[in-house]
């Protein structure tokens, strides 16, 4: 039976849009018009990203020298066959790759991550980010306790402040420190187990490198208030997130997203996965339970100190 392969994009600025390949014909896609197909609201998406060659038995994949790169499964490609059901990733955009038959022009729905349910929230949530999440990254609150900055000095993991210079250095102990955590991390349990529900920080998925991830999350520490005063924006906690996301008009999610698949945050009880993803609406969220009850224990439990969004230079 005559095969058809599609590309369903499953996250960025034109979720849920399919791009149907025919054979013999090479396909590009970019960011501009000049590629044959555009998707415009991805900054991170170089003015012709990659091409894609379908011979009717194998579909090929090029990264046409593009700024950010090509992933393949999470990993970075100058040239790949794509198999059905792989995902490429290319600047803030996912795609799903379908084999189909070409009578059949429907493909089956995107399938988002699950969390397998234990015994505790901290243990549904751990098994979750080693196993649905990765490549993960960690953005942590130094200033909520000081045991997020003893356990990045004791820990093996690549870490750095999200400040720079003199003032970074001044604010060493107050800072918001990026990191890296790989499904084994032994810092990552620590941070679910000790951190959970404390709004330590938030986590996130992206395939970009540690340096690309960074250089994108420091556009958004600081912003100005009405008078023109600036101020450090606190994204970083997820109290502050959880009500951020949903309110962002749609180009101004995109725009935060950029590279990231998912911003993901606890709930007030701790008890819930908050899932972020972008969407051409805006920012989506979808409330994953850690525990077979989520309005069971930890729902009566008191909430962490109020802190304020946005906070004077010093």
């Amino acid at each position: 039976m005559p095969m058809q392969v599609v590309l369903e994009i499953l996250a960025g600025p034109f979720t849920g849009r399919r791009i149907e390949l025919r054979p013999g014909k090479t396909s590009t896609v970019g960011r501009t018009d000049r590629a044959q197909y555009a998707i415009p609201h991805d900054a991170l998406l170089s003015l012709i990203h990659f091409s894609l060659d379908w011979e009717g038995d194998a579909c090929r994949i090029r990264d046409l020298q593009s700024s950010h790169g090509t992933f393949v499964n999470g990993y970075p490609i100058t040239e790949a066959f794509l198999r059905d059901g792989d995902e490429v990733t290319a600047g803030a955009t996912r795609f799903a790759v379908r084999y189909e038959s070409a009578e059949r022009r429907v493909a089956p729905a995107a399938q988002a991550p699950t969390l397998p349910l234990a015994d505790t929230p901290e243990e549904s949530l751990l098994v979750g980010l080693r196993s649905a999440y990765q490549p993960l990254y960690a953005i942590l609150d130094a200033a909520r306790d000081p045991q997020v900055l003893e356990l990045l000095g004791a820990a093996d993991e690549e870490h750095q402040s999200l400040y720079e210079g003199a003032k970074g250095e001044v604010l060493r102990q107050y800072a918001p420190y990026l990191v890296r955590l790989p499904q084994e991390s032994s810092l990552l349990e620590t941070l679910v187990w000790e951190g959970w529900g404390e709004s330590w920080g938030v986590y996130l998925m992206c395939h970009l490198g540690f340096k690309e991830v960074r250089r994108h999350l420091r556009h958004f520490l600081l912003v100005k208030a009405p008078n023109g005063e600036e101020l450090y924006f606190r994204f970083y906690d997820p109290r502050v997130l959880r009500v951020f996301l949903p309110t962002c008009p749609p180009l101004q999610a995109a725009e935060f997203f950029g590279p990231v698949t998912y911003y993901l945050a606890e709930d007030e009880s701790g008890d819930l996965l908050l899932e972020f993803v972008n969407t051409p609406e805006g920012a989506k969220r979808r409330a994953l339970p850690l525990r077979t009850e989520p309005g069971g224990a930890g729902a009566g439990s008191p909430a962490p100190k109020a802190g304020p969004a946005a906070s004077r230079l010093g």
